[in-house]
């Protein structure tokens, strides 16, 4: 019985005349939990993932100045942050990776988390501090090749070597890392003597012959990220890095085919001169944004037919309403026609690629196809992502465009 309900009674007994022969002894005062009783109920609730409970009372523990409460708070907090952002959600994983970092200032696995959780929600710029602690705790060897990827689009070599020997001390035939360093080693080459043109949004790297060209290039770029932000809600947190090449220093850097006239590998790399007409700058400009836009807005998750289609459609360039393909086209195939070596049979998987998207972009505008790359960015997978923005799965999709194209 409660105190209320204690006092109650003793009040209907003075109203009623009666006696009673002593007064009601007051409840005892219940204990608060302490730290043990507060994890053992937290780990229940972990157990069901119910998240938002467990952690509720393990950070209640953890006030009392338990350190094994706090390696609990921290590691519930953890655990949380990570299934939020296996589920899509990147920013407030990052808020859960805090309180656990809270609890466990140094834990390496929390820094990763946040590290990663920044650059899942678009805000590289972030994620390179507390991935630089975690490694300085934890010398992962993905981890140390991740920093030296995101050196390296800072245009800092020095920094991205750092990491890259980190790993190869470790792995000496890690083979990302190797052909990273390669990279790097032709890129040094190449860019020796190069000058710099900086603005608040680009940083243009130049051999300098040609004062013109990197203007040129700045104007066009300002102009793409006005339109194709616009359209796609794209506006990055830091510079990004674009490189002028002449055409046998873009082949010698890239290695791509012949028939290839520009690169996003998380920098913009163009072979362009003072004879490319006016029109083709603007144009290429526009389409290797577009292509960091996607790449960004996918988490780098978007297959070659998503990314060249969409490319295609905010640089400009016209779907061919004549295109006729083979019978039984999918997108798997259409993916790997995009990738063929063979430099006519990859252009026939541009040109479809075009018109796929643009089919898409008919169904639901530019603001599907951005959900489209949201939901692959979030882990999605691409049926599921199909199925989700457009309301049909794969199959169904790919029968209409069959149908319509007449293969």
């Amino acid at each position: 019985m409660t105190a209320a309900a204690l006092v109650a009674v003793g009040a209907w007994w003075a109203l009623a005349g009666g006696s009673p022969a002593e007064a009601p002894a007051p409840e005892p005062a219940i204990p608060r939990p302490g730290p043990r009783t507060l994890r053992d109920e937290a780990w229940a609730l972990l157990a069901s993932r119910r998240f938002a409970e467990a952690c509720a009372r393990l950070d209640g523990a953890a006030g009392q100045a338990d350190p094994a409460a706090r390696h609990d708070a921290a590691r519930c907090f953890g655990d949380w942050a990570w299934a939020t952002l296996r589920e899509g959600r990147p920013a407030e994983a990052r808020a859960l990776f805090r309180h656990g970092l809270a609890h466990a200032p140094g834990d390496p696995a929390l820094l990763r988390g946040l590290g990663l959780a920044a650059i899942h929600d678009g805000r590289v710029a972030e994620a390179v501090e507390p991935l630089e602690r975690s490694v300085d705790a934890d010398p992962d060897p993905e981890v140390h090749l991740l920093l030296a990827r995101l050196w390296d689009r800072r245009d800092r070599a020095d920094r991205a070597l750092v990491h890259l020997r980190a790993v190869l001390e470790r792995a000496p035939t890690h083979a990302a890392a190797r052909a990273l360093l390669e990279k790097l080693e032709r890129e040094r080459h190449a860019e020796a003597g190069f000058r710099r043109e900086a603005t608040a949004h680009f940083v243009v790297k130049h051999h300098g012959r040609d004062a013109a060209l990197p203007r040129a290039v700045l104007a066009a770029l300002e102009r793409a990220r006005t339109e194709v932000g616009a359209r796609l809600g794209y506006w990055p947190d830091e510079p990004l890095l674009v490189v002028l090449y002449e055409d046998a220093a873009f082949r010698e850097v890239t290695r791509v085919h012949g028939w290839v006239t520009g690169l996003f590998d998380g920098k913009i790399r163009l072979p362009v001169g003072a004879a490319t007409p006016p029109a083709a700058l603007e144009a290429l400009v526009r389409h290797e944004y577009a292509h960091a836009a996607v790449h960004a807005l996918a988490r780098g998750r978007a297959p070659r037919w998503l990314q060249e289609g969409l490319a295609q459609l905010l640089e400009g360039a016209p779907a061919d309403p004549m295109l006729r393909v083979p019978t039984g086209l999918t997108l798997r195939g259409l993916e790997a026609l995009v990738t063929d070596p063979d430099p006519v049979r990859a252009r026939a998987g541009y040109d479809l690629a075009r018109w796929v998207v643009d089919d898409l972009a008919q169904r639901g505008g530019l603001e599907a196809l951005r959900r489209l790359l949201g939901r692959l960015g979030a882990g999605a997978s691409l049926d599921h992502a199909l199925a989700a923005t457009y309301g049909h799965d794969t199959d169904a999709l790919e029968a209409a465009w069959h149908a319509r194209l007449g293969g």
